[in-house]
């Protein structure tokens, strides 16, 4: 199995490169599924994707045997499918219909970075071949790789685990159990949120620490597999004007997180123009204009190889004349070079 993640900022065409990589793996015979994590859902355009909250096959190609199939990224559903593969043995409805499990799935901060990793280890055990995730269009899509490790530690804290492992004895034995000062800072708390609140936060981590310990296991094992190049390839996509600088940003910011940035899309490259027509007029000044436009996009390029001259790879993507909305647009990205095929071992 392989994994290709796309990095961009806003306006730069991430996510048509994205499902244009995913369709170019289908064509060439193997079970690939793109995931977007971008909450914008620009992949349903793209694809004309049903609302819907599991995977939906896009595309099965008869001549090579390939599948398309794409996904949006569902932060309750994964979390539920998590709970029903973790959970101990008649605990997992009173875990999904829980008054905390709501607030935690739909309003909790971070979910949606966290469920994004279990839903990459999610779809590799439902047997797809190549997985390509189309990440949110800012540099914070970078926190998809480091909130599940801060869970994993935090999961794995000493405090956290008696907390969560002792509250059925405490409740039964009674809070003075906990002696004075600790019953001081309960009693603050229970003032602040309410008793009723508090007690059902401390009774539901009782009963989720498993599926939490659960996720943060699974966590570590993708989060390695992220970091290695034989199963990962990270790209980014750009266009002229940001080239220089949004490579240098994700190059430096990928490295410092253990990770290797393979490729930098330039994507919405202008041809070479038409010569200068004889004369004065407006279709002179609108040539003129295109020649000053396409000149100063190949010198950025220009600039961007010479910052970058043995890596990441720098592959140019041509402006399309349309916009990208259904497999006959990504195809044309494809032709134009979006993806060159999966790499061979």
């Amino acid at each position: 199995m392989r994994i290709t993640v796309y990095f961009g900022t806003g306006g730069v065409g991430k996510t048509s490169v994205a499902a244009a990589t995913a369709l170019a793996r289908a064509r060439a015979g193997l079970k690939c599924l793109v995931l977007t994590t971008d909450p914008a859902l620009r992949l349903r355009t793209a694809l004309r994707l049903e609302d819907s909250t599991k995977e939906q096959l896009v595309l099965r190609d008869p001549g090579s045997g390939g599948e398309l199939w794409a996904a949006l990224l569902d932060v309750r559903a994964t979390l539920e499918e998590a709970v029903r593969a973790t959970a101990r043995p008649g605990e997992v409805d009173r875990i999904l219909q829980h008054p905390i499990f709501g607030s935690i799935a739909d309003s909790l901060s971070g979910m949606t970075e966290l469920m994004a990793v279990e839903r990459i280890d999610q779809l590799r055990r439902h047997g797809f071949e190549e997985i390509v995730v189309d990440t949110p269009p800012t540099r914070h899509a970078l926190e998809i790789l480091d909130k599940p490790v801060l869970f994993a530690e935090l999961a794995g804290s000493h405090w956290v685990r008696l907390i969560g492992r002792t509250y059925k004895f405490v409740e039964s034995t009674g809070m003075l159990a906990l002696g004075r000062k600790t019953l001081d800072v309960y009693s603050r708390v229970e003032a602040m949120l309410g008793s009723t609140l508090v007690r059902q936060v401390l009774d539901f981590y009782s009963i989720f620490l498993p599926v939490a310990e659960g996720y943060a296991t699974r966590a570590q094992k993708t989060v390695a597999m992220l970091k290695d190049p034989a199963i990962t390839e990270f790209r980014m996509v750009t266009n002229p004007q940001k080239a220089l600088r949004d490579v240098g940003f994700f190059w430096d910011a990928l490295h410092q997180r253990g990770f290797r940035l393979s490729q930098a899309l330039v994507n919405r490259v202008w041809k070479p123009g038409p010569a200068l027509p004889e004369g004065e007029g407006l279709a002179r000044s609108v040539v003129e204009w295109y020649l000053d436009v396409q000149r100063d996009q190949s010198q950025r390029i220009a600039q961007l190889r010479e910052a970058f001259p043995r890596a990441p790879e720098v592959r140019l993507i041509g402006e399309l004349d349309r916009d990208v909305d259904g497999l006959e647009a990504l195809q044309m990205l494809v032709a134009h070079g979006v993806d060159p095929g999966p790499k061979q071992d």
